[in-house]
């Protein structure tokens, strides 16, 4: 689910239906004309600082309904910064899939050769074989090459899809492009290894069995619990003692449940929302914590 806020303070939200799925299918099925919700502010970190003397290239890999952040930070970029320039690579079935597309060929006319869009599709013909398939590194390196005016390791992206067009594309851009990774952002919907219902990686094994007295400060006020390092997440157990703390998906997703670290040490299993650099600033996600020394202290007022 995506918000975009457009210039007339008009929230516009996305809500993809998913099988099964307990908000989309309200948000499909059951949400009626004048009905009020309560939400949570923004969270997570798909985006980046964006300023009017700006002189830069974003471009936005998005493949299905991917297109909703990836399409409303390009806008923010066009609007904030009328010196930069973006593209936007948007992958579908086939054109009639291709969401938004009206707001797009219109952003295309009001910006008037500042934003260009390459669509590619996977399940019809194309005049141009390149026109042809999904958004993959090999895919990406032939449209880096019909368009040589791309400075790629200068460019900011922003990725969001599949989980597995996400990481192999983001490696690419890093490894093989030489990208700084300050500049490759992508947002999941879902935990990359969703699939994967093994109870504890062999690196969460490895971690030493002990038990730890954990302070969490919400909304500056303090809460304490004993936790085995071996046991549920820090945030599962805050839970459990009915602490009012923010959380969403649990998977490591949606950056939700962000703390930052202030004293002692704790394991982190899955991470697919902060930055490298926020993780070396001490964040985590605290539904994948276990506390590894006696004395952890997590500030969620961050």
């Amino acid at each position: 689910m995506q918000c975009t806020k457009r210039k007339s303070n008009t929230l516009e939200v996305l809500v993809k239906l998913l099988e099964g799925g307990k908000v989309s299918g309200y948000f499909n099925e059951h949400l009626h004309m004048d009905e009020l919700l309560e939400v949570m502010p923004p969270m997570g970190g798909f985006n980046t600082s964006y300023h009017p003397t700006n002189v830069k290239t974003y471009i936005g890999l998005a493949a299905g309904s991917g297109i909703s952040p990836v399409l409303s930070n390009i806008k923010e970029s066009l609007y904030q910064e009328p010196n930069s320039n973006a593209y936007l690579f948007y992958s579908n079935k086939s054109m009639s899939h291709v969401m938004k597309k009206a707001e797009i060929e219109e952003l295309v006319k009001k910006f008037n050769g500042r934003l260009k869009v390459i669509y590619l599709v996977s399940r019809e013909k194309h005049e141009d074989e390149l026109f042809e398939g999904r958004i993959c590194p090999d895919k990406l390196e032939q449209l880096f090459e019909r368009h040589p005016e791309i400075d790629v390791k200068e460019s900011t992206y922003f990725i969001c899809g599949p989980a597995e067009m996400i990481k192999s594309v983001a490696d690419y851009l890093k490894k093989d492009k030489k990208v700084p990774a300050i500049q490759v952002l992508f947002e999941y919907f879902t935990a990359p290894d969703e699939e994967n219902t093994e109870e504890m990686s062999d690196e969460f094994k490895a971690i030493a069995n002990i038990e730890s007295m954990v302070t969490v400060i919400i909304d500056d006020d303090e809460y304490s619990f004993h936790l085995n390092s071996k046991k549920e997440s820090i945030l599962d157990k805050a839970l459990k003692d009915n602490l009012p703390v923010p959380f969403a998906c649990k998977g490591g997703v949606c950056c939700t449940c962000k703390a930052e670290v202030l004293e002692g040490e704790v394991f982190m299993e899955k991470n697919y929302a902060l930055t490298e650099e926020e993780v070396a600033r001490g964040y985590v996600l605290t539904c994948q914590c276990h506390p590894t020394t006696n004395v952890v202290m997590l500030n969620y007022d961050v």
